[in-house]
């Protein structure tokens, strides 16, 4: 699907006679090495995959239930939701900040 979109947005560049429009060679070529190398890797991997034997695990499961401790807050959903976009989005700002301020 992706390929496809960047195909047909390519076709675009190309008929309006854009300079960032990529050669079909270029397309040709990166479409054939998806072929020639990721989809029969895809497959060789499914395939040992299947042929390997069930993981067997080292230790016994205790049958006595125990209690779980109490998470930590960083462990619950909310702060890591928080985290998970602060964290990113300050270390972009800050870096574009700098940027524009130097032009």
């Amino acid at each position: 699907i992706v390929f496809a979109d960047f195909f047909i947005m390519n076709l675009i560049l190309w008929g309006e006679g854009s300079s960032a429009a990529i050669p079909f060679g270029t397309l040709v070529a990166i479409l054939a090495l998806w072929f020639c190398i990721s989809v029969p890797l895809t497959f060789i991997g499914a395939y040992f995959g299947f042929k390997k034997n069930a993981i067997e695990h080292p230790v016994r499961t205790n049958q006595i239930p125990r209690q779980i401790p109490e998470q930590s807050f960083y462990t619950k959903p909310l702060p890591g939701i928080i985290m998970g976009g602060i964290l990113p989005f300050g270390c972009i700002f800050i870096q574009l900040f700098f940027i524009l301020n130097s032009i």
